[in-house]
């Protein structure tokens, strides 16, 4: 498929950064100080989709955050609110249900109501949200269920108390697990970017001495467990440790490790997933609540997940992430980590990859919806 070139307002004639605006754009402090630079964009054609391309997620994130910095004298609620008007216009000005939405917020649509009305509903949207549900549904646990009870100790072992409530909840609050509903299965699940590269970063299976390690703030319940849990146990293979700021630190235990934890931060959607991959690691997903990007192009489960560049632990067995992860065959987790660079640039908007396989997810999501209508 042939991509029409498309222009955002800050003159960068690039299809990815309409996608990833915050990694291609540098913008000044002033133009995101009033709402009124937040504008739809001017709909256009993108092969057989009539497109609503636009900033608008990026501008909202932007001004969340000068607001936490007290450079934007205002609340988020207020800013939602300000921007009320210009939300229900933007969405009543999609074409039909071909319309193609990207937003990059971690919000998704719960971002404002008019993104879940009867006319939005007709259009596919790309953003970084997705069911929180997914891994429960399609089974994603049953690799590393298998090997946590392979363990002797198994059948006798109990499960560690959680930090985390027992029920999800819609918002970001750190102390329980988060719930996106699966409401719109026909969105798009994207990659949140991130600032690494693999040009740069990305190191092969040589000098990995580290079975696992983690370094983070405990920003969410589950960060907390596993802190709880890991702190200082160096000696199981599992580097543990909140976060630090010797430069280049960060960089040189993911090199280091043949695993890395990716836990829930304020969102399950995180900057990290991405970031263990550019340096080579293999990612051990332990949540709850994330939804993989491109879930339909990528063969997140299966026959061959054990040879993924991806593992996938329920938070339940937290406390033996040394024997689960220490069952993996050398040889599999060897064609695992091979795999990481390419995985890392099909999510990487500075690789042609990543526009590509957004687009062809979104096609394969429109062939889901019509076969369910067909059918």
């Amino acid at each position: 498929m042939g991509l029409n070139r498309c222009t955002n307002r800050t003159g960068y004639r690039d299809f990815v950064g309409v996608f990833f605006p915050h990694v291609w754009r540098r913008t000044s402090q002033q133009h995101f100080r009033t709402a009124a630079g937040l504008r739809r964009k001017t709909c256009r054609r993108l092969g057989h989709f009539e497109t609503a391309m636009n900033c608008l997620g990026h501008d909202l994130e932007i001004l969340l955050a000068f607001a936490r910095t007290g450079e934007y004298k205002a609340s988020w609620q207020s800013i939602l609110s300000s921007l009320g008007g210009p939300i229900r216009s933007w969405v009543s000005a999609w074409p039909n249900e071909t319309a193609l939405v990207v937003m990059t917020t971690g919000h998704g649509r719960l971002l404002h109501p008019a993104l879940r009305s009867k006319k939005a509903q007709r259009a596919t949207v790309v953003t970084y949200a997705g069911s929180t549900n997914w891994l429960q549904t399609s089974n994603a646990y049953a690799f590393t269920d298998s090997l946590a009870h392979a363990n002797a100790d198994s059948a006798h072992a109990t499960d560690f108390e959680s930090r985390c409530s027992s029920a999800k909840r819609s918002v970001a609050s750190g102390h329980a697990h988060y719930y996106y509903p699966d409401t719109w299965p026909h969105d798009v699940t994207m990659q949140y970017p991130s600032p690494f590269d693999t040009k740069k970063l990305w190191r092969g299976p040589h000098g990995r001495h580290l079975l696992a390690s983690f370094i983070g703030t405990p920003t969410h319940c589950t960060r907390q467990d596993l802190l709880n849990l890991w702190l200082g146990k160096n000696r199981t293979g599992l580097s543990v440790m909140e976060t630090v700021h010797e430069k280049n630190l960060y960089s040189q235990v993911l090199q280091q490790s043949r695993f890395c934890l990716v836990l829930d931060g304020h969102y399950p959607w995180t900057i990290r997933f991405l970031d263990v991959l550019q340096h080579g690691c293999v990612p051990v997903i332990l949540s709850e609540s994330w939804h993989p990007p491109l879930h339909r192009l990528l063969a997140w489960t299966g026959p061959k997940v054990s040879h993924f560049p991806t593992v996938v632990v329920h938070p339940r067995w937290m406390h033996k992430l040394d024997r689960i992860l220490g069952q993996i065959k050398f040889n599999h987790w060897v064609e695992m980590q091979a795999l990481t660079m390419t995985l890392a640039r099909i999510f990487d908007p500075r690789y042609s990859y990543c526009p590509t396989a957004v687009l062809a997810e979104v096609l394969l999501a429109r062939v889901e919806r019509h076969s369910l209508q067909d059918g």
